[in-house]
């Protein structure tokens, strides 16, 4: 499922390319991946991309006399794509798309296609067809504080670790109260701040949560300067269809067996919340 990273991955390659483009047309090929009236985006100009979280929401621009704004907001879920072709009617990719077994576009799991007047276009694919396409007036912004905001400080953080009888590793997870950790980055973090996943949030001490903190800023960052991370599902690729390259810089996530990177202990895995938790027996207290 891609992340924080990779959704910010997206966001900043998508504002070199469509901002300023005019929509021609959307083809809708799964009715179930979009949500909304498609002609109501016909003709608008794109004014910026942005991303909230896991969501990114491209604002449009107002035709004459309207008063509200109108976003196009899009979320991947567990198996979208987002890809970039300068020619819709001959969009080649440089390597095989995940999931569809060409590197043609159209493919098996494309679900929309967004057309531009010069004609580049926008496919979103979704092989489980869990993700979705959402026309609305405003962005759609999680409850939880993001990663990259100012508003996620030590402070806050501190704060939420100490009031949770949660395992850490859930917490960090939680969506509601911070957004953006996925499974790889809170696995990662954890082991860069020598924290056992099942650890209590609140048994954390002060040096511990700010450590974690540091951490998670650290592998977040890591993640998003690597063009963030393919795994062994290959569940994101870049919108040129190629790979992130974060996955060769994991510390222990889907390394179970291998040897820890600092003391050589084989890395554990074990189910927490329906993931898999990734760590060192020996370095993570």
């Amino acid at each position: 499922m891609p992340e924080l990273p990779e959704v910010e991955t997206l966001k900043r390659q998508l504002e070199k390319k469509i901002i300023g483009k005019r929509i021609t047309d959307i083809e809708i090929l799964s009715k179930k991946n979009f949500i909304g009236k498609s002609e109501d985006l016909v003709g608008r100009k794109i004014e910026e991309v942005m991303r909230f979280g896991k969501v990114l929401a491209i604002k449009l621009e107002k035709k004459p006399k309207e008063k509200e704004d109108i976003f196009l907001n899009i979320h991947l879920k567990l198996t979208g794509e987002i890809l970039y072709a300068k020619d819709a009617k001959d969009a080649i990719f440089p390597e095989t798309i995940p999931f569809t077994k060409t590197n043609r576009m159209p493919g098996s799991t494309t679900r929309v296609i967004i057309k531009f007047s010069d004609g580049d276009a926008l496919f979103f694919n979704d092989l489980r067809k869990f993700g979705w396409i959402k026309i609305d007036k405003k962005p759609i912004i999680p409850k939880g504080i993001d990663v990259l905001s100012s508003n996620f400080t030590l402070s806050y953080f501190a704060n939420l670790i100490k009031k949770s009888n949660q395992p850490i590793k859930i917490l960090l997870m939680d969506q509601k109260k911070i957004t953006g950790i996925g499974n790889i980055y809170a696995n990662d973090a954890l082991f860069l701040a020598k924290i056992h996943p099942k650890r209590k949030a609140k048994s954390l001490k002060d040096d511990e949560i700010k450590r974690l903190f540091e951490s998670v800023k650290k592998i977040i960052e890591q993640a998003i300067n690597h063009g963030g991370s393919s795994g062994a599902d290959e569940a994101f690729i870049q919108i040129d269809g190629k790979k992130g390259t974060h996955q060769r810089f994991f510390l222990v996530y889907q390394k179970e067996n291998q040897p820890c990177p600092v003391c050589k202990t084989p890395i554990e895995r074990i189910k927490q919340g329906g993931r898999s938790s990734f760590f060192c027996p020996n370095c993570q207290k």
